[in-house]
């Protein structure tokens, strides 16, 4: 027994010499690594503050080839594979910074958080990986760019940064077009376009919200059924109802309900980009 305990620890510790800690920076400093958060299938594994200002110094540092012609943003979801040009003559710091920012992998887990169907679908916040959904929105990647408002118009497929109120505040915020959107022109930088992948999106527009999801799973009516509880909220001046689940707090149900129904913009089935690389569509044939 002696003996087979001595082979195990051995074994054990030449596992942990090979094993390189992912969750240590440049600098070797080890950063809070404790696995917490959701495990639902589809949902982002959610990381820790420290964990996201790494992403972010990893994305400053990262320096990308100069973007050309032939490049392609390829921009993988849960929902399928959409493809981009970039219009690097019209928004070169724009397409740029995409570059950078996707290249250094600073988009991959990330979520769509505001989703409005027959406008656009918007995502790029690193916040939408934490375990806050109230920041969810506020996120950067710790620097801005001006804008470079051009004559592009916002139409289906097309790929703009978004910003604040200050017009020279786009960081790593972008949108995709649903249908046409006029009245953004010449006030978002448009940077790029859709060239494969619009059944995906038509996939994503047509995803309901939270609220939605609420109001299609409650009723009007309480029925006779006396072994179950039901929650009581308001919907456009009228009571509706939902069954709450089965072993779950019926008032912390009632505070999840009444969250959801305020996101009217956030899909209940979240859309995660998975990764998103800008690449040279050329590359295999210059290789070979």
């Amino acid at each position: 027994m002696i003996y087979f305990f001595i082979l195990f620890s051995i074994a054990l510790l030449n596992d942990l010499e090979n094993y390189t800690n992912p969750l240590l920076n440049k600098k070797g400093l080890k950063i809070d690594g404790n696995i917490k958060g959701n495990l639902i299938p589809g949902l982002p594994q959610e990381i820790t503050p420290q964990e996201i200002e790494l992403i972010k110094s990893k994305a400053k540092d990262y320096l990308p080839e100069p973007v050309n012609e032939d490049d392609i943003i390829i921009m993988e979801t849960n929902y399928g594979i959409m493809e981009f040009i970039l219009y690097n003559n019209l928004a070169p710091n724009h397409a740029y910074n995409f570059k950078k920012l996707a290249n250094s992998g600073f988009y991959d887990e990330t979520i769509f958080h505001r989703i409005i169907p027959g406008f656009m679908a918007q995502g790029g916040d690193i916040l939408t990986r934490d375990s806050n959904k109230e920041n969810d929105g506020r996120g950067n990647p710790g620097w801005t760019i001006d804008q470079e408002f051009n004559n592009i118009p916002h139409k289906k497929g097309i790929l703009s940064m978004a910003r604040s109120q200050d017009v020279n505040s786009a960081g790593s915020q972008f949108f995709i077009c649903f249908n046409d959107a006029r009245h953004l022109d010449n006030k978002y930088t448009v940077f790029g376009s859709m060239i494969n992948g619009f059944e995906v999106l038509d996939k994503i527009e047509k995803l309901k919200s939270e609220a939605d999801y609420i109001i299609s799973k409650s009723v009007d009516k309480i029925s006779d059924d006396k072994s179950s509880q039901f929650v009581e909220f308001n919907y456009k001046g009228s009571k509706r109802y939902i069954k709450v689940p089965l072993n779950e707090n019926k008032n912390k149900f009632k505070i999840d309900v009444n969250k959801s129904l305020k996101n009217i913009h956030r899909t209940k089935k979240p859309v995660k980009i998975t990764k998103v690389r800008v690449d040279n569509e050329n590359i295999e044939e210059q290789s070979r």
